[in-house]
């Protein structure tokens, strides 16, 4: 929990930011005022990238791995398999909190943008934001470049996609009128 009350000042500075910026460019562009869902939104998605920076990246000291390379998918699997139960339950919640570190942006983008209303498309976004986070570690020493980190995170996009239509799906029928 400090992790997040370290974070949240920056990740509510990046979301005015955000937002203002998106704000100023679309009346200096399209000469009206920006709507202001799109406004919320685009805050929403600063804060959050700022967020998901600070679990990868930013919040980290120096991480000295025996390997700077992990290019087997399923070796947290093979780990929590041959590891005292303790042990086990750390590599399953790593994985699970890869999955949902990238379920906002699933939800995100397709609300944000017209072009992310396919699965495809929002999927291949979350699969180049961890690739861009994986090398980050690397580049930096802050992480281990992880396939399988990637993949959970790829998954994760998808999955609030998923959540996304569902949500679309009853709203839309919830709307409807008899």
């Amino acid at each position: 929990m400090n992790w997040f009350l370290n974070a949240l000042p920056l990740a509510a500075l990046c979301a005015i930011a955000g937002g203002g910026t998106y704000a100023s460019l679309y009346v200096l562009i399209k000469k009206a005022t920006p709507p202001v869902k799109s406004i919320a939104l685009t805050a929403a998605l600063f804060g959050y990238a700022y967020f998901v920076a600070y679990l990868t990246l930013l919040g980290r000291l120096y991480f000295f791995a025996y390997s700077p390379l992990e290019l087997n998918p399923v070796a947290s699997y093979i780990r929590a398999a041959n590891a005292p139960p303790h042990l086990a339950r750390i590599e399953i919640r790593n994985a699970i909190f890869n999955i949902l570190m990238l379920m906002p942006l699933g939800i995100m983008l397709p609300l944000l943008s017209h072009r992310f209303r396919r699965l495809y498309a929002t999927a291949a976004a979350g699969l180049i934001v961890s690739v861009a986070i994986e090398t980050a570690q690397l580049a930096t020493a802050r992480g281990v470049f992880a396939t399988e980190d990637i993949l959970h995170n790829t998954l994760g996009a998808a999955l609030g996609y998923a959540l996304y239509k569902i949500f679309t799906k009853f709203l839309a029928k919830f709307h409807k009128t008899p």
